[in-house]
This record gives C-alpha cells, structure tokens and sequence, in this order.
C-alpha cells in the first residue's frame, strides 16, 4: 500500500496494522495496494458523513473512529472502529448513501484509504474479501446491540468501564488520549457524571486519570467492574 499523509510523497506499505486488511490473502493485499494511501488522523476529523455518497472505505490502524447517527436533529454515538475493521462497508451492498457519520473523537493516528471502486472490483472478484467485511459487519452489529442495552440498563459507571475498555482494545497500550467531554458526547452523560465516576474508579485503582489522559491500570478489575456489559469480541477479529 502507498504511504500518503503528505500529499506529495509515496512508497510501498509492506504491512498495516488493520487486522480486516491484514487478514486478507496476499493476492488481494496487493490488488488493494495498488490503490490504497495512509492518511493521518486528528481529533475531530470527519470522515465520512451520513448521507454523503461513499466514494472511498477507510480501514483504521491506530486511531478508534465514533460512528453516530442524528435523531431529531441531534446525533449519537452507537459504535466504535479501530484496527478491526472498515468504515463505509455498506458501499459493498449497493449505491447508498452513509448510514453514518465516522468521527475522530477518542485519539489521532492513521488510516488506510482505499476507493470504493477499487474495493468493488477486489470484491467481485474474490469473494474472501466480501466474506471478511461481512464478518466484521455481524461483529458490528452485535457491539451495537450490546451498546443500546447497555445504555437502557447499566449504571453510568459500568457504561464508562465498557467504553473505556473497548478504546484500549484498539490502541497500542494502555494510555488512551480521551478527555472527559469525549466520554460524555459518547455516552450521552453529564460531564459532571463522567467526572464523578472516573474519581470512583481512580479511587478502586482501575484507572489513573490526568489532563486528556486515562491509563488503565487494573483491566481485569475493570472487567469486573463492566461485567456482562463488555464483550471483547464486540468488532474484533
């Protein structure tokens, strides 16, 4: 794949640390190769909203992207997408328009970028690579599910410890770059809540918080405390 970021200079990406593209055969890897770039990514980016047509799919590598959408004029978070999978998926279905709008929200990175039509022909000509977007889209669905009956049952702290768990699954590490209004927009909460409940997990010793920074120091405590909530199959591979 062609490294991009600058706009004015490209190579070859031997490796990526999407797991969708890198679980791909290596015939295709090189078909999608041809095609691909690596962009950055920062806080706030936009990349893809709904009911924009999709002319490209996008396979994050190191920076988790929120997908919401808008209800009555407002929107809202119902999933995250990292290293496991794709965004703009439902273009392999057919000619519409995005369901959702793929936001920066958590931290910055990199992401692959393939065009949509690129990705068609790949697709309709090795059905592995229609198999292997599906998969991740049932994975999808089920994080999404969980994400509703979460917020319809659970305690805005086992909600936090569900999410908080699901970025360190997509990042290398266990410092994640959030900030207490992130987890509010997310969640749909009170910053104030936020900021209440990560003082009750600081002071249990799951997580250490400071300016724009929580570092999970405890992940089976953590796991405790989101119980039946968290799901770590939930988007991965």
């Amino acid at each position: 794949m062609k490294i991009d970021s600058s706009g004015d200079t490209a190579s070859y990406l031997p490796t990526t640390d999407n797991r969708l593209v890198g679980g791909l055969n290596a015939t295709a890897r090189r078909r999608l190769a041809m095609a691909a770039s690596r962009i950055k990514l920062e806080p706030g980016d936009v990349v893809m909203r709904a009911g924009d047509p999709i002319d490209r799919l996008i396979f994050p590598e190191s920076a988790p992207v929120m997908l919401s959408v808008s209800t009555g004029g407002s929107s809202q978070d119902i999933g995250i997408v990292g290293r496991d999978g794709v965004i703009g998926w439902t273009r392999l279905l057919g000619e519409h328009p995005a369901p959702f709008t793929a936001t920066i929200r958590i931290q910055g990175g990199t992401a692959i970028v393939v065009p949509a039509a690129a990705m068609i022909d790949a697709a309709a000509d090795d059905s592995a690579v229609v198999t292997a977007v599906l998969a991740f889209a049932q994975r999808f669905s089920m994080q999404t599910a969980r994400t509703l009956a979460s917020a319809l049952r659970d305690a805005p702290e086992r909600r936090i410890a569900r999410l908080l768990l699901m970025i360190e699954d997509r990042i290398d590490g266990d410092t994640m770059a959030v900030t207490h209004a992130a987890i509010a927009t997310t969640l749909n909460l009170r910053r104030a809540t936020v900021t209440d409940c990560l003082h009750v997990l600081e002071g249990e010793h799951l997580v250490r918080c400071s300016r724009g920074r929580i570092v999970l120091r405890d992940r089976p405590g953590l796991e405790g405390r989101a119980g039946l909530a968290y799901v770590a199959a939930d988007g991965l591979g």
